[in-house]
């Protein structure tokens, strides 16, 4: 059995991530604010599953130190706390440099002294490429370029585990630059996890905008195999930094999501509004996964879009109370 940390364990990916270790009988520590639309049921389910829970905001040092104290060492830490809405960095860049940088940093400076031989994965994002105008995979030798706020407090954080990973420090670490993540337990909104928010909306009847053309181009991944990611990245204690998603075959416009999210529910969209292209949005973003093979990984994705989909929407109907609760 082995222990892991988890920050942000009761989002998205982390709640994911928590049940597969919980599941295969690893010990699960997660830290988390609960401040995620969504995050308390997803709490109430991993801790009834197992998981200790350590409520903490780790933008503040002394609460970072103490909620890695009381968690105790680990064999592996998986970051993924964090401010994850573009928009909300425009609004609030102080907020969003405090939540992802400082936090970054308060994180991986208390690894180093409480679980210095743990395996050290940070969630970064295909943000801090910055304003992409390229219409290819993106791969390994694409500089850092942010272009917005939050591609920047991303990449501050994303370059201290790198730095940490080094020699001088010794810490073995690994950050993946991962575009657009979808599954369920995700209660995504506008502003971050449009996969989710549109297929949240079209079962609650809301009304949504499309930002620009509706031609943007993401590369979606289930998180079920992102999750088979981290776990064999943990395995062979990978260090480096990837982009991530699901490729060139898992690639759709955002007009293309809206299409087959209907055709799955059978429910017509109400009217849709279309805005002004958002600030920092990447018209075209696909990772290449060619460093998977060059690395002789045994991974790739296994969940096609439309089956992705159709989990997604499945989880979301069974759990439409707890949908309506959150969106109320």
């Amino acid at each position: 059995m082995s222990k892991a940390i988890i920050t942000g364990a009761c989002g998205f990916i982390g709640s994911c991530l928590a049940r597969r270790l919980l599941e295969r009988g690893d010990e699960v520590v997660g830290i988390d604010n609960l401040s995620r639309r969504g995050s308390e049921f997803n709490a109430a389910r991993l801790r009834s599953a197992g998981m200790r829970l350590i409520r903490a905001d780790l933008s503040s040092q002394d609460k970072a130190e103490g909620a890695f104290a009381a968690a105790g060492p680990a064999d592996a830490v998986f970051h993924l706390a964090a401010q994850v809405a573009v928009t909300l960095s425009y609004q609030d860049p102080r907020v969003d440099f405090r939540d992802n940088a400082i936090a970054a940093f308060n994180v991986i400076d208390a690894v180093r002294r409480h679980s210095p031989a743990a395996y050290c994965l940070y969630a970064s994002t295909n943000k801090v490429y910055g304003h992409l105008t390229v219409n290819r995979p993106v791969g390994e030798e694409r500089p850092l370029d942010p272009y917005t706020p939050y591609g920047v407090s991303k990449a501050v954080g994303e370059m201290y585990f790198t730095e940490y990973g080094r020699p001088e420090f010794g810490l073995s670490t690994c950050s993946l630059r991962q575009s657009c993540i979808y599954g369920h337990q995700q209660f995504g909104v506008e502003d971050q996890g449009w996969v989710a928010w549109f297929s949240i909306a079209n079962l609650l009847g809301r009304d949504i905008a499309v930002y620009g053309d509706g031609r943007q181009v993401r590369d979606l991944l289930f998180v079920e195999d992102l999750v088979d990611l981290y776990l064999l990245l943990w395995e062979r204690r990978v260090g480096g930094v990837y982009p991530v998603g699901g490729g060139e075959a898992n690639a759709i416009s955002v007009s293309e999501g809206l299409d087959r999210i209907a055709a799955i529910t059978g429910r017509p969209f109400p009217p849709i509004t279309t805005e002004a292209t958002r600030p920092g949005d990447q018209p075209y973003f696909v990772a290449d996964l060619a460093w998977v093979r060059r690395l002789g990984l045994p991974w790739s994705p296994k969940v096609g879009v439309d089956a992705g989909l159709r989990a997604m929407i499945e989880w979301q109907r069974e759990h439409l109370d707890e949908i309506r609760a959150a969106f109320a």
